[in-house]
């Protein structure tokens, strides 16, 4: 009997379509996986709940809604609000039984099978996750007074937790005074809190396994950081990092399609592109960029001492992406 994989999630109602894409693409690419997906929330009815359930009808589900006592208020801030906090509600809410679990951004999607990822070994620490690309880890060390020898900062959109662990040190408790504390100086609320509390007591995992980047071509066959060179020749997950989201008309981002690809198999599609003004000419340029960035990466590849098998996989795996949905005909 296979192990059960806890994939816990927090979001608002707002992100219902977006969170329930994401848990259908982790049940599309983990056939046969027993999964039990918690789900920290606030204001989701038990229509959209059954929706969401019926995407990844093999799993378990664990709905729990987020009181006002349950976390410190939190003053809205460009796309940020009260839910960026609910993962660390999960050393109060999960369930007891819970010793570890993955967690994962509803601004995501999954390209791999999820199992791979819960087989990172922790090295007995309560945290791994990968690198952030944008944020600047000596200038952070020095502005909360950290070392700075072996500075590195996470994104913690994606994390594999011991839970067990986070519970007995009370870890995200102390996340949450950080934020409490500090409050409006966080520019990334409680990603800040969190790399404050587990400085430099982090695993580092694939980082196709949050891949947030924009993937130019020059990045990924020249990345300069060992921790962030892939291990794999294409994202395993992808994380719309920032204010512009695949689902925003006139976004540019070079892997939107495979937001859209997905989205496309679930009951979502139309209220998401009735709602950000998608037609089909939106959704053709979505594609069309995702292909002229992947000839791109592949051309770059080939031309990199990867191997090429590597860059043909690469190109295998795009060409599935572009040929499995045409685009829609009409613009609704």
């Amino acid at each position: 009997m296979s192990e059960r994989i806890d994939i816990a999630f927090g979001f608002d109602a707002r992100y219902v379509p977006h969170a329930a894409n994401v848990i259908a693409s982790i049940a599309r690419h983990a056939p046969g996986a027993d999964l039990r997906f918690i789900v920290l929330h606030e204001g989701v009815t038990e229509d959209r709940k059954a929706v969401v359930e019926a995407l990844a009808p093999q799993a378990a589900f664990l709905w729990i809604e987020v009181g006002d006592d349950d976390l410190p208020a939190y003053a809205d801030r460009g796309h940020l609000n009260r839910s960026v906090l609910f993962r660390l509600g999960l050393e109060k809410l999960a369930p007891a039984a819970c010793k570890r679990l993955l967690y994962v951004d509803a601004d995501t999607i999954v390209r791999g099978d999820i199992r791979d990822l819960w087989a990172t070994d922790l090295d007995d620490r309560a945290l791994a996750a990968a690198p952030d690309c944008y944020v600047s880890a000596l200038e952070f060390a020095r502005k909360y007074g950290l070392p700075e020898e072996g500075a590195n900062y996470f994104n913690a959109g994606v994390l594999v937790i011991d839970l067990e662990k986070v519970r007995a040190e009370r870890l995200f408790s102390a996340a949450l005074d950080f934020v409490v504390k500090h409050d409006k100086d966080l520019l990334l609320g409680d990603q800040d809190a969190l790399n404050y509390v587990f400085w430099r007591r982090w695993k580092g995992f694939e980082p196709t396994w949050n891949v947030q980047r924009y993937a130019t071509p020059e990045e990924l066959a020249a990345e300069p950081h060992a921790d962030r060179r892939w291990g794999k020749p294409s994202p395993q997950l992808i994380h719309y990092i920032g204010m512009e989201k695949p689902w925003m008309r006139n976004a540019w981002h070079p892997w939107a399609w495979l937001y859209w690809e997905s989205l496309l198999r679930t009951p979502f599609a139309g209220e998401v592109r009735a709602a950000f003004k998608i037609d089909a000419s939106q959704l053709m340029r979505f594609r069309l960029r995702y292909a002229l960035a992947t000839l791109r990466t592949w051309w770059a590849r080939l031309k990199s001492p990867a191997p090429r098998a590597a860059a043909s996989e690469f190109a295998s795996n795009t060409a599935a992406s572009l040929q499995h949905y045409p685009a829609p005909s009409s613009d609704r």
